[in-house]
């Protein structure tokens, strides 16, 4: 470090003693003295910092503090001041000095540290461009955070708004090892590898960014997130000199961000993964599984008569009893292994290096059995049992729709066993799962291609034997398959949403049918009857369609 001259203006009579011993200082080569606050003809060309000794005597003089320090802004112009009244050195910085010592808590290294800094600062202000000079002031006085680099790398400032959010001391002089851990981390929380990549470096190395997203992480303070944006300073000579950053605080909008995707990704009721995320994972489950050349297994599960539940003690019982479903396969899973919900009570599982087969079975069994037990939800007890259908990488698929699809197929041939069970998925279920998959993209054309027709089932009174009505009986002319009944494809009409716009069909259809028998016949009480979907008669559009076909 080395002395500096220096000019002292004020009356100096708090400071007395602090003066007598900065003269006895190596940072003070020089010790000058005015009780005028101007600066003395003896002193031009030869003080190189001075110290004002900020207070009343100030507004006694009849000038502001902006005034008067922009009448010496040939020099570097430190505050001096007490800590009582550090308020007056932080007003004085903000006015435009290069710094602020209390003299009555201030050390010989953190004093020599404001010396050094106050040079360094004011001889970049005086080199920056007009233009320069003029953004500076504008962003000192903003709501967002301002630092200033020099060309080596050193802090000269830091703006009000940039100490707020960075929860630093107005009197903090950040190290010189500063500028290497200012926003070190990425937005991902990870170190940058390449210092090249940190905000102030890029900044005083002349680099224009925005929106870099960096976490700013102090001891014994939460992290915060920082949006940067940064540019380079010049002097009049367009010479890089430094660099600026600015940033603003987006910690809560990026919580609420990963907030809203966490939302997106798992289910709002249990947490666990939803169809959408459980796919992802699966998928790249399987990658894994296939650059190993290892077996994976996907768990359909379904509660059995969990609708009961739902009827006899409520939805809210029957949510509970979700949530501790979804409790008991995270604790019984092995780590590596992952669930989810898939929907309604349904849950999916995947299995991975398991090994033997018969791990899976075991794997499986365990999950039956856990799953099986007593729930104890409030006041009640509830029992419910498990339909759990087992598909195979590769055997059962290559990709997690195939896969999840096998499963489904195979869950379901558990509970036409009378649930309470597991099944594996199999050639003869594989068959079952084309015909499906044929029946489904058939079923997206039935309507325009004219396949649906309506066979009508007579009502007789036996007593009289007279005709008192009809039901309407919906049958598919498949152009492969033949006549299919209903039981082939209603439930693929539900799981696809194709029922409402079939149903339409229907009531269009057997209405007019029935208008023309009545007029032809002369019944004019003749009934008809059509069979509804539980999804039918939860949605408005039967109402409009019935409306409609009277």
């Amino acid at each position: 470090m080395s002395g500096h001259s220096i000019l002292y203006l004020g009356r100096g009579e708090f400071a007395a003693e602090y003066l007598a011993e900065l003269e006895t200082l190596p940072s003070c080569t020089m010790l000058m003295r005015s009780a005028e606050l101007e600066l003395p003809a003896e002193a031009q060309g030869v003080v190189e910092i001075v110290l004002l000794e900020a207070g009343p005597m100030i507004a006694q003089s009849g000038k502001t503090l902006s005034s008067l320090i922009h009448s010496l802004d040939q020099y570097p112009v430190i505050a001096v001041t007490q800590k009582a009244h550090e308020h007056r050195g932080i007003a004085a910085v903000r006015a435009g000095a290069q710094g602020y010592i209390c003299i009555d808590d201030v050390t010989v290294e953190g004093q020599e540290a404001v010396f050094d800094h106050a040079v360094k600062r004011h001889r970049l202000q005086q080199r920056l461009s007009d233009t320069d000079v003029t953004v500076l002031s504008v962003l000192t006085s903003i709501n967002d955070g301002v630092i200033v680099v020099d060309g080596q790398g050193h802090i000269l400032d830091i703006n009000p708004a940039a100490r707020t959010i960075l929860g630093t001391g107005p009197r903090l002089q950040p190290d010189p090892t500063w500028e290497q851990t200012f926003c070190c981390i990425d937005e991902d929380g990870n170190n940058y590898r390449n210092s090249a990549d940190l905000p102030l470096v890029k900044a005083r190395n002349g680099e224009k960014f925005m929106g870099q997203i960096a976490i700013y992480r102090a001891p014994e303070q939460p992290d915060t997130v920082l949006s940067i944006n940064g540019q380079g300073l010049y002097d009049g000579n367009r010479e890089l000199i430094g660099g600026v950053v600015t940033f603003r605080d987006i910690t809560d909008a990026t919580k609420k961000t990963i907030e809203l995707e966490k939302r997106a990704q798992y289910d709002e009721l249990t947490g666990l993964p939803n169809r959408g995320e459980f796919s992802e994972h699966l998928e790249r489950a399987i990658g894994r599984a296939e650059r190993k050349s290892a077996q994976l297994a996907v768990l359909f599960i379904d509660l059995d008569r969990f609708k009961s539940v739902n009827d006899t003690l409520g939805h809210d019982i029957g949510d509970a009893l979700l949530c501790d479903v979804a409790i008991r396969l995270r604790e019984n899973l092995r780590i590596g292994d992952f669930s989810g919900r898939w929907g309604g009570d349904e849950f999916v599982v995947c299995l991975e290096d398991f090994g033997e087969m018969s791990n899976a079975a075991a794997a499986a069994q365990k999950l039956l059995l856990v799953l099986s037990e007593k729930y104890e939800i409030g006041h009640s007890e509830v029992y419910a049992t498990p339909s759990i259908g087992i598909a195979v990488y590769p055997d059962s698929g290559n990709n997690a729709e195939r896969m999840i699809k096998a499963a489904d197929i195979a869950m379901y041939e558990a509970k036409k066993r009378g649930g309470g069970r597991f099944h594996y998925y199999s050639t003869a279920l594989n068959t079952k799962l084309a015909q499906r998959e044929e029946l489904e993209m058939g079923l997206r054309h039935a309507l325009v291609r004219k396949e649906f027709i309506l066979h009508y089932q007579p009502r007789i009174d036996l007593a009289s034997n007279r005709l008192i009505g009809l039901e309407a009986l919906l049958r598919w002319q498949h152009p492969r398959f033949g006549l299919l009944a209903p039981a082939r494809f209603l439930s693929i009409l539900e799981s696809s949403g194709l029922i409402h716009s079939a149903g339409e069909w229907v009531i269009a259809t057997a209405s007019r049918q029935l208008a023309a028998w009545q007029r032809q016949f002369e019944l004019p009480d003749l009934s008809i009857a059509i069979n509804l979907s539980r999804q039918q008669l939860m949605h408005q559009r039967l109402g409009d369609a019935v409306s409609a076909s009277l």
